[in-house]
């Protein structure tokens, strides 16, 4: 659109409307289809140093992928989505709300995990890890329900619906909750991706 005066008065119109309805559009969907295929890479690399015995290299996993990987990925979708809404003439909206949240949930999960490897008991207990790191999900995943758009109600009940299912099936399945949250990631984003479409449409 030529006229900046237009392109501003649209943009005013869609802060209102967005600011007196709930959620619809989660603009930033792919962020975290992103994330969900970092996620679950971590996982099954995981699963690849445990069948084969390299234990050691596993804790190493998830800090490589989150610094190296999932940051520096999660940076360029972001403005890559920002640029693709400022020329639709949609106002990419800063969300402390939800920054807050998300360094609450991170926070607790590493301090649990912390926790459990400096008193040496993460060998033996690894699947509360997994039961907390899915708990933290799904209030994480409900703010975002809440926040950002419906489809994450989808994916804290297909998370909840894990650990449950995990804890009735006994400590051979307690690894469930924890490859789900790849999974729960993927699903929201492309619940996200459809959302947006058809908002566009």
């Amino acid at each position: 659109m030529s006229d900046p005066e237009a392109l501003n008065d649209i943009r005013f119109l869609r802060d209102v409307v967005a600011r007196t309805h709930p959620a619809e559009v989660n603009h930033f969907w792919p962020v975290s289809v992103g994330w969900g295929v970092v996620v679950t890479f971590g996982y099954l690399l995981c699963g690849i140093f445990a069948v084969n015995g390299r234990t050691k290299l596993i804790p190493w996993v998830w800090p490589a992928l989150i610094m190296l990987v999932a940051f520096p990925l999660q940076m360029y979708l972001i403005r890559r989505v920002r640029l693709g809404m400022a020329e639709a003439g949609v106002r990419p909206r800063f969300r402390k709300d939800l920054m807050v949240c998300w360094l609450t949930i991170g926070c607790m999960g590493l301090l649990w995990t912390a926790g459990m490897v400096i008193s040496g008991q993460i060998a033996d207990h690894w699947g509360v890890l997994a039961f907390v790191w899915g708990t933290l999900y799904v209030v994480g995943y409900v703010m975002n329900g809440i926040l950002v758009s419906r489809e994450w109600f989808w994916a804290a009940g297909v998370m909840l619906a894990s650990i449950v299912a995990a804890f009735l099936a006994g400590p051979r399945y307690y690894w469930l909750p924890g490859v789900w949250i790849g999974g729960t990631f993927l699903l929201g984003g492309l619940l996200g991706r459809r959302n947006a479409r058809a908002f566009r449409a």
